[in-house]
C-alpha cells in the first residue's frame, strides 16, 4: 500500500511539475496567436499583408519588453496549450490568469 501511494505521489509531481518550460518560439508563436485572435476581432477585414505586418511590429515591440523576456518562466505547458486553443482573445487571457 506504501508503495502504490509513494508511485502514484511520484505521478503526480512528474505530471505537473516536470512539464518542458516554453521555448521563445512557442512564446512568439503565443503572442502570434494572440495578435491574430485580437485581429479577427477587432479589424475581421484585414488582409493577409496588414495582419503580417501587426504581427512585426508586435514582436518587434515584445523584444524591447523586459516582461516578455519572462514568458518562459511565467507560462506553464498547460497555460500555453489552453491559450493556442483559445478561439478570442478573451479565452486566451483566461488561460494565462
Amino acid at each position: 500500500m506504501r508503495t502504490r501511494f509513494t508511485l502514484a505521489v511520484a505521478c503526480v509531481l512528474l505530471a505537473t511539475g516536470c512539464q518542458q518550460r516554453l521555448t521563445e518560439e512557442e512564446c512568439f508563436t503565443l503572442l502570434d496567436k494572440y495578435v491574430e485572435l485580437l485581429l479577427e476581432s477587432d479589424r475581421p477585414g484585414s488582409v493577409p499583408p496588414d495582419r503580417l505586418k501587426l504581427k512585426s511590429e508586435a514582436r518587434a515591440k515584445a523584444n524591447r519588453d523586459p516582461a516578455f523576456a519572462e514568458c518562459s518562466d511565467r507560462v506553464s505547458r498547460s497555460e500555453f496549450e489552453c491559450a493556442m486553443r483559445a478561439s478570442n482573445p478573451d479565452g486566451l487571457e483566461q488561460c494565462l490568469l
